[in-house]
């Protein structure tokens, strides 16, 4: 939102500055040369700019996302450590159990 509030009165600046600036005059670059308005030539150079940002910001968003991947497979990592953990650790407080070994029963001898 901030964003917003920031980047259309600029915008807005820009539009009003190309619309009132509209007299061709004779513009030199190097060797070449053309005539343009004043407002052509402000909202080409803002293009520019906005594509050499955007470029930037995507740059640093592949960044971002190469860190946010490594992060997650070592996320995923981490939880097969703790799940195989947890494991072996019910495993050494609660030994598997074995079925009880059938003792042969006492012999019977009648009660005096």
């Amino acid at each position: 939102m901030l964003r917003l509030l920031v980047t259309l009165p600029f915008l807005l600046g820009l539009i009003v500055f190309s619309a009132c600036n509209q007299d061709p005059i004779q513009l030199w670059f190097l060797d070449w040369g053309w005539k343009s308005s004043v407002g052509v030539l402000t909202l080409i150079v803002a293009a520019a700019f906005f594509i050499l940002g955007a470029i930037a910001v995507w740059f640093a968003e592949l960044r971002q996302r190469g860190r946010a991947r490594r992060a997650e497979q070592q996320v995923r990592a981490l939880e097969e450590q703790v799940a195989e953990l947890r494991r072996q650790q019910a495993e050494t407080y609660n030994p598997p159990v074995m079925a009880p070994a059938t003792l042969p029963a006492p012999h019977e001898t009648p009660l005096p």
